[in-house]
């Protein structure tokens, strides 16, 4: 392959230049949308904020690395949308150079490592990367940077640098466990490229499982909550709800979500390119083999799970870089005339994300009134209606100074904690007898509320407004009773209309007088 070295590659320059100012672009334009879109936090993001209010070596569900993300950036950028997600941005900045990074690993040229880096930036997945703190973010990041010296190794048929990859894992490991995957990735590698059988390997996996140090110190205090909550979510499942069994997952679903997070014209080049690797094997150099090896599994496994059980479409996205190298391989250099296609995917994928990026406005103004678009399948319903959430509990009469605010979801306790005028944390009070959360492990209203009025606050959305308010309020007031002298319904109240029509709202409860008493914790995880 020609153009291998970048300092003797008078375009390379030019090349990364290009991608910098995409790159640089698109950031801007994703503080835009976080600040006028009125795409709120969603439930996890504003969790992920109360986290960060509290450091700690771990949390409840995930390692520590998100909350100390989003403490960065909220202490230079105040508790606002902007400083949650702006490690998000960051992150979604630097990915599309470890793409980069991984292309010229394959010693592809510069021109198809830029390509390589823009379609990762300019995709559904990554544009949404740039929108949302969660912690898939850093750990597909650090995912692909420690694949790069692998297949560095397997391109030039050299030991890769083990120590290298071992310190990714272990950064890695601090957002998100799923990247010691890249260890079992490395052994399957093994069987197909000798050069990969090194003991330094062992070096690596070693330093790589100090990921884990941190969450380990917390859990040790913590009754092991994290490591029992993934057993019984991800090992047994049994909190998932969902059926099991040949045919009740939900294979096609998933297929589309890849397609949508992808989009079509790139998830077609994809499967292009796996029928070349299929057929011209030979002929495909070893590193960007490797790297189509790599995505056809990851994406061939979560697609036969699919078929037993629900699988999220965002559960594979470390499968993505290396399948973003592994077709634009076949556009820029199999087919040699391919660019166009890269250039009409990007296109297309702009201008799907701007559509779904302004659907929220659309449906709140009613703006396609002749074809009105289902709320349902807006992907963003559970991050709006929040500003009016917190204009609504000023209407009731909550006084942040003297009440205090609860709810019997995690979700709900979490968004309540963000969009509230003092942005005092809430409670998690369990009278639905769900499994816990890290609010568990908070000082609760026992500690901190006895005799306060609190109130209580129910998000409903979707089918939930088809029952009769009245109905479901004298429900919730039956199971809150116990813990106060009155509870009082201070009714629904509207957080979002779409195509003109009540879409969310909240029933809040004035509950005066806690006693102290709380609900039997069911012992779930």
């Amino acid at each position: 392959m020609v153009d291998v070295a970048f300092p003797h590659s008078s375009a390379a320059p030019n090349y990364r230049l290009s991608l910098l100012c995409v790159l640089l672009v698109k950031a801007c334009l994703m503080v835009y949308v976080i600040m006028h879109a009125g795409i709120g936090l969603g439930p996890d993001e504003a969790q992920y904020w109360t986290w960060s209010k509290h450091l700690d070596w771990g949390y409840y569900s995930k390692p520590p690395a998100i909350a100390w993300q989003i403490f960065a950036g909220t202490y230079f950028l105040g508790d606002t949308e902007l400083g949650v997600r702006t490690g998000a941005l960051i992150i979604a900045f630097l990915l599309p150079w470890a793409v980069f990074g991984l292309a010229k690993a394959c010693d592809l040229k510069s021109a198809t490592a830029f390509w390589a880096g823009a379609v990762m930036a300019l995709s559904p997945l990554g544009i949404l990367s740039s929108l949302f703190a969660t912690t898939d973010g850093g750990f597909v990041l650090f995912w692909t940077l420690g694949l790069v010296p692998v297949i560095a190794a397997i391109q030039q048929n050299k030991a890769p640098h083990y120590l290298v990859t071992g310190l990714c894992v272990l950064l890695g490991a601090l957002y998100k466990w799923t990247v010691f995957t890249l260890w079992g990735v490395v052994a399957v590698l093994a069987i197909l490229y000798p050069c990969l059988r090194r003991r330094s390997a062992f070096v690596g996996v070693l330093i790589s499982l100090l990921g884990f140090f941190p969450s380990v110190i917390w859990n040790r205090d913590h009754d092991w909550a994290t490591f029992r909550h993934v057993w019984s979510t991800n090992i047994v499942g049994n909190n998932s709800g969902g059926s099991h069994g040949v045919f009740h997952g939900n294979f096609f679903d998933f297929i589309g979500a890849q397609i949508a997070l992808l989009s079509p014209i790139f998830f077609v080049l994809f499967v292009l390119a796996a029928v070349i690797l299929w057929r011209h094997r030979q002929k495909v150099p070893p590193g960007v083999a490797a790297c189509g090896y790599i995505s056809l599994a990851i994406f061939a496994l979560y697609a036969l799970f699919s078929l037993f059980t629900k699988i999220q479409g965002n559960w594979c996205v470390y499968a993505y870089p290396p399948a973003i190298v592994f077709l634009c391989w076949y556009t820029c250099e199999w087919l040699l005339s391919g660019k166009p296609w890269l250039f009409a995917g990007t296109v297309l994928s702009i201008l799907l994300m701007i559509g779904v990026l302004y659907l929220p406005r659309i449906q709140s103004h009613d703006l396609l009134e002749a074809a009105p678009i289902p709320y349902k399948v807006n992907p963003f319903r559970h991050n709006l209606g929040w500003d009016r959430l917190q204009a609504e509990l000023t209407a009731v009469s909550f006084d942040p100074e003297r009440d205090f605010l609860f709810g019997s979801r995690y979700q709900t306790t979490s968004i309540l904690s963000f969009y509230n005028e003092w942005q005092k944390r809430a409670y998690f009070f369990n009278v639905d007898r769900t499994r816990r959360n890290q609010f568990s492990y908070w000082p609760g209203m026992p500690q901190e509320q006895l005799g306060a009025t609190g109130f209580f606050v129910d998000i409903e959305q979707g089918s939930d407004l088809d029952t009769s308010p009245s109905e479901k309020a004298k429900a919730i007031k039956n199971r809150l009773k116990p813990y106060f002298s009155e509870v009082r319904f201070l009714g629904r109240r509207p957080l979002f209309f779409s195509n003109g029509k009540l879409a969310k709202s909240a029933l809040i409860f004035e509950c005066i007088k806690y006693n102290g008493k709380v609900p039997e914790d069911p012992h779930k995880f």
